[in-house]
């Protein structure tokens, strides 16, 4: 049957080659999706039992959150459900001694972290229980990547002492680089250190009012996560009543995977559910395809029949032309797949997590042959029935000039219906999705991103060991900015919005009852008296803070319009006091109300705010913001040179503009309108093709149909309209079935949409109206051509 199927493709290169084109996009399309998305959702995670890991959060406000160390130390101690757990957080150190001062992306962990994961070093050992003591050597675990940059590779490395933060640590080992972890970071690891050796941590790791760490935990075999849930949950109601002054201690408890895909999960699916649609479309369209290559076959087929050959024969050859164009264009699909992952990962501006290790696998293979076999099947078995049950007496006396039959239209206009109730489907999906990036994106953040760069710094324990000499630096780092040149305006902070960083911190308003079991907390900016000026954050009464609010004055903060709705509706804030569970310098007064400010991201609900003068809440990590006159980007020597003068060995931290941050907060609902309009502009176009192509065909068998009609006296304008209105039927057919499915994918959608319902009138009126004009460019050119069947000629030829 294949070299059959194979000598009949040939007799027709350009039908074959166009086949095999509308297969290998589709399947290619599927193929790289698929990969994706099997590689974050379904693959196991490289560490041992990965089956057994679970996350442990505190839940804050019914979010999951992070949680305290000495929480995570009572859970470990009284839990039995666990064969390890630990705690993690990430945090930035400046290596010096190795060239310049460089900033390292680093994770502090609790020593038995690696026992957890069971992943062996590329050099020496891990870090152990015993490295996370109080008064052990100080220990730290490099990346290969750091050890290649910084070490060039010295396998010396192991024992020698290097210099983080200005302390010491000895280097015990090297992970290879295929080793991540954390996978949610935005910048892979550099170096791993204890959490006791590290001074910024080792100063909140102390506090059960201090929530900094995540925590990870491995099952115990044979522990099912109900039973994990009920212990802990009874570990932190006593530890409620232990500690009554502290934040509420709900936990929740989920398989680890599914907490670091759970912001991606639907998107994938959608982007899946996606391509699957466009070769479905594609399945149609070569269905479409291969019924007509087949009615010009009819008198081959026929004389087959009539020299004695079965019905299961003719299926198997033409099912067997299909499967051979499906495998051909599956192999090109799997090619185009493998550069489309890279391209797609490459592109991305989304940290997935894992998505940098996604690749063509056997499992790809496996799926683009299984891929390439169903649709070769599905394609081909509608004309192969269809083809095999001719009348051999009626197709010999047609010849080649015969029609396929009311049979044959019907199948490929049903085909038709079936691609443009699915391409409705699918472009209401991605029109839903681009109209929801396009409302998300007029968000306003609540401060003006435009012309402002930042600068993120971390101050070493040792150099830095206390509030004096943080206030020292930043007074210094603060009056050089002042004079940067090409900056307006500039400023210092703890944190800036939509940076993914943030403190939060417990409070207590005075005058209200707190329940010791819902304590409020907000997220706190200790900022410079420009910071408002400089972030175009808008003051709505009360006064911003002055040179006057240094240490020795009275402890003043400023909050936002949603702090103060919340906690004091319908009152004047101005006067107020709360106390901040930080630093319990006591009450502060409110001397200000201040505009709402979007915190991660724009979709977030707005969230309450407070504001503390840097100089009465000094902090050892500090981000400045630079308003420029010129474009943010050219700032960033002048920026560095500051620093430099201020400490040659200090490093910079992260340097990013405001507008890159904002966007990056909508990266993820861009990334997936893109994809998914792309597929819904490509399905469409298939719809479109396929009903070009059987109005074509329809055109070219009703061809002495046409000449009589216009010679009896019809105008190419009744033409036009005959075969149009034929088209306009289908298409209306197809969207009235597509608009149903539309309803189900906006119901899909809706977590995934902001600003607009799932059934946007808007947006089903432009998917209507880009419909029709597809249809009717579609079915216009095949119109315009019967209009040009000479009467004469047409009846001629019968």
């Amino acid at each position: 049957m294949i070299p059959q199927s194979l000598r009949s493709l040939r007799k027709s290169p350009g039908f074959s080659a166009l086949v095999v084109l509308v297969f290998a996009v589709g399947i290619a399309a599927n193929t790289a999706i698929f990969s994706i998305v099997y590689g974050v959702l379904f693959q196991k995670l490289p560490f041992a039992r990965p089956d057994r890991l679970v996350a442990i959060d505190t839940l804050k406000n019914g979010e999951a959150d992070s949680s305290a160390y000495p929480d995570f130390l009572d859970w470990r101690a009284q839990s039995k459900s666990f064969d390890h757990l630990s705690a993690y957080a990430t945090a930035a150190v400046t290596l010096t001694g190795a060239g310049d001062a460089a900033s390292l992306p680093s994770t502090v962990v609790s020593g038995d972290l690696f026992n957890l994961l069971g992943r062996a070093p590329l050099l020496g050992r891990t870090l152990g229980l015993e490295d996370d003591e109080r008064g052990a050597v100080r220990a730290a675990l490099l990346s290969e990547a750091t050890w290649t940059t910084y070490f060039a590779r010295d396998r010396a490395i192991v024992g020698r002492s290097i210099t983080l933060d200005g302390d010491a640590f000895v280097v015990v080992g090297v992970m290879p680089a295929a080793f991540q972890f954390p996978f949610e970071s935005e910048d892979p690891t550099a170096v791993w250190i204890p959490v006791r050796a590290s001074r910024f941590a080792a100063q909140w790791a102390e506090q059960r009012n201090a929530s900094f760490v995540s925590v990870i935990g491995a099952l115990r075999d044979g522990v099912a996560l109900p039973t994990a849930r009920a212990e802990l949950t009874t570990v932190a109601a006593s530890l409620a009543k232990q500690y009554p002054s502290n934040q509420s201690r709900t936990l929740t408890i989920r398989p680890f995977q599914d907490v670091l895909v759970k912001d991606y999960r639907l998107g994938l699916v959608v982007l899946l559910a996606a391509v699957a649609a466009v070769l479905l479309i594609a399945c149609a369209n070569i269905a479409n395809l291969l019924l007509a290559r087949g009615s010009a076959r009819r008198r081959e087929i026929a004389v087959r029949v009539a020299l004695g050959a079965s019905r299961s024969t003719i299926v198997r050859q033409l099912l067997s032309e299909g499967l051979v164009l499906a495998l051909i264009g599956g192999t090109i699909g799997a090619l185009l797949a493998a550069w489309g992952v890279d391209a797609l990962v490459k592109i991305s501006p989304i940290q997935i997590p894992r998505l940098h290790d996604v690749h063509i696998d056997m499992r790809a293979l496996a799926f683009t042959t299984l891929a390439s076999v169903i649709t070769g099947i599905v394609s081909g078995l509608v004309p192969a029935i269809q083809l095999s049950r001719p009348n051999p007496v009626d197709s010999l006396k047609e010849g080649d000039r015969g029609a396929s039959g009311a049979s044959g239209a019907r199948t490929r206009q049903v085909l038709v219906v079936a691609e443009m109730a699915v391409s409705v489907a699918l472009l209401a999906a991605g029109g839903l999705l681009v109209r929801s990036l396009i409302t998300l994106q007029r968000v306003h953040p609540g401060f003006v991103a435009d012309r402002a760069i930042t600068m993120q710094l971390m101050l070493p324990g040792a150099q830095y060991p206390n509030s004096d000499a943080i206030l020292t630096f930043y007074r210094r780092l603060h009056d050089g900015l002042a004079t940067m040149p090409g900056a307006s305006a500039s400023a210092l902070s703890t944190t800036l919005p939509m940076t993914g960083s943030n403190i939060d911190v417990g409070l207590t308003i005075e005058g209200r009852p707190t329940d010791p079991n819902d304590r409020p907390s907000a997220p706190l900016f200790s900022v410079s008296p420009e910071y408002f000026a400089t972030m175009g954050i808008p003051l709505a009464k009360g006064r911003r803070f002055t040179e006057r609010d240094s240490q020795n004055a009275p402890a003043v903060v400023i909050v936002s319009d949603a702090f103060a709705r919340k906690y004091w509706p319908n009152e004047d804030p101005i006067g107020k006091r709360i106390t901040l569970s930080y630093n319990h310098t006591g009450p502060r007064e409110v001397v200000g109300l201040v505009g709402d400010v979007k915190q991660s991201k724009l979709s977030d609900e707005l969230q309450p705010q407070v504001y503390a003068p840097f100089e009465q809440m000094p902090w050892p990590f500090i981000t400045a913001v630079v308003r420029t006159t010129g474009a943010p980007e050219a700032a960033a020597q002048s920026l560095r040179g500051v620093l430099a003068r201020v400490d040659p060995m200090q490093a910079a931290g992260e340097l990013r503009t405001l507008d890159q941050y904002v966007s990056r907060s909508v990266a993820t609902p861009r990334f997936t309108a893109l994809l998914v309009g792309l597929f819904a502009i490509f399905a469409l176009l298939l719809a479109g093709f396929g009903l070009f192509s059987v109005m074509a065909y329809s055109v070219a068998q009703r061809g002495r149909e046409i000449g009589v009609r216009m010679a009896l006296g019809a105008t190419a304008s009744d033409v036009r309209t005959m075969v149009v209105g034929q088209a306009l039927k289908m298409a209306v057919i197809g969207f009235g079935i597509g608009l149903a499915g539309a309803f189900v994918a906006g119901r899909l959608l809706t977590t995934l949409l902001y600003g607009i319902e799932p059934h946007d009138p808007f947006t089903l009126t432009a998917v209507s109206a880009t419909l029709f004009a597809v249809m009717l460019l579609a079915a216009y050119l095949p119109a315009r051509r019967a209009t040009r069947v000479d009467p004469m000629t047409a009846l001629r030829t019968e």
